[in-house]
């Protein structure tokens, strides 16, 4: 018996120290812009914003959003072309969820310095507020320190957050918001060489990018380029956003793992359809009322990280009760009974979408 004891014990050492261990499935939900025009701002409570797609945020392990604006607490809230709100409009988001936030986009600069600064100083308060980690990236204080991937440890893996821009609208005099335009050579060099040296010290790598054409459905083919390099530098999903429309996503396989290319999320949040009616269901404006929350699941362990899933859940901007702007799920609206011919148009943009993400190439890339 002692023999047989012996060896049993000898076989789960050997097994546990030398057997490839399981992989774990990590579960990431991808937002749009949460943008701030008046009448979003305007909203008493802005947690009904986030109430009837709160579910799948909680679900998943980390939920990402692009913010579109600065956050001074000490200026007015502000619309466009100078984006500003106040902590308590992005403290919705996170009592609702989202973990990670883009701070790089064109909006970032539209208060100057002392906005990135203001910026900056409520982004930490939130996160001691949260009562859990809230990361961000994109915008730096510190001239003197070098724009750094976030770092989050999550069920024992190393993951790297990463922000940058193409443009901001305000000419920078320094560089406080990470700016790489993919269409300067120059820069995209630097940036690559500059990724190489930090993807190889996580296991996971994000990269945020806010840029492109805006309105368009399909992404232009030097942004796509661009986005292979990335991918090849070993960023395993790039994040994009700008367009304020969804742009088809694009699963790759990279050797031995699968890299996913999001061009584009579209808005998560805004007031561009504030003025659209049931009529306008095929007019390219309505593209700006749509989105998806994009989960994403990742194969993590033996070395090695991969996306092995893709799950487009169609969102869109609509009125509550209230009169408010909210975020629903799209099957839902189309099913739900409403006045105005409404429910018409949410099933016309239910379809649209939904071919939109399965052609024969989306059904390869995206939906395996």
């Amino acid at each position: 018996m002692k023999k047989l004891f012996f060896l049993f014990l000898f076989l789960n050492v050997v097994t546990h120290f030398l057997l490839p261990e399981e992989k774990k499935i990590l579960r990431l939900t991808f937002l749009g812009d949460i943008m701030a025009h008046t009448v979003n701002y305007l909203m008493q409570d802005y947690h009904p914003i986030y109430n009837r797609i709160k579910d799948v945020l909680i679900e998943d392990d980390l939920t990402f959003a692009n913010l579109e604006f600065t956050i001074d607490d000490s200026r007015p809230y502000s619309s466009y072309p100078r984006f500003n709100v106040h902590s308590d409009y992005v403290q919705a988001a996170v009592d609702c969820g989202v973990d990670v936030f883009s701070l790089a986009n064109n909006h970032s600069f539209d208060l100057g310095t002392e906005g990135v600064l203001q910026t900056l100083l409520a982004s930490y308060r939130l996160r001691t507020a949260a009562g859990r980690e809230i990361y961000f990236s994109g915008i730096r204080g510190n001239l003197k320190q070098d724009f750094e991937p976030e770092v989050i440890y999550i069920s024992g893996f190393k993951i790297g957050f990463l922000a940058v821009t193409q443009i901001s609208n305000l000419y920078q005099p320094f560089q406080y918001i990470h700016v790489v335009n993919y269409r300067d050579r120059r820069e995209v060099d630097s940036f690559l060489e500059y990724l190489r040296e930090e993807v190889s010290g996580f296991e996971l790598f994000i990269l945020s990018y806010h840029g492109g054409r805006e309105y368009s459905l399909t992404a232009e083919p030097e942004k796509m380029r661009f986005f292979r390099e990335l991918l090849a530098a070993g960023v395993h999903i790039i994040y994009g956003h700008h367009p304020h429309v969804m742009q088809p996503v694009q699963l790759i396989k990279m050797g031995d793992r699968n890299g996913l290319i999001i061009p584009s999320v579209g808005n998560f949040i805004s007031a561009m359809t504030r003025d659209i009616d049931p009529g306008m269901a095929n007019e390219p404006m309505a593209f700006t009322g749509e989105s998806a929350l994009f989960i994403v699941e990742v194969g993590l362990g033996r070395g090695e990280a991969t996306v092995l899933r893709v799950e487009p859940v169609f969102i869109s901007n609509c009125l509550n009760e209230n009169g408010e702007i909210v975020v629903d799920k799209l099957e839902r609206l189309k099913e739900q009974q409403q006045e105005g011919g409404w429910p018409g148009y949410y099933k016309e943009r239910y379809r649209i979408v939904t071919e939109m993400f399965s052609s024969k190439k989306s059904k390869q890339n995206v939906l395996q």
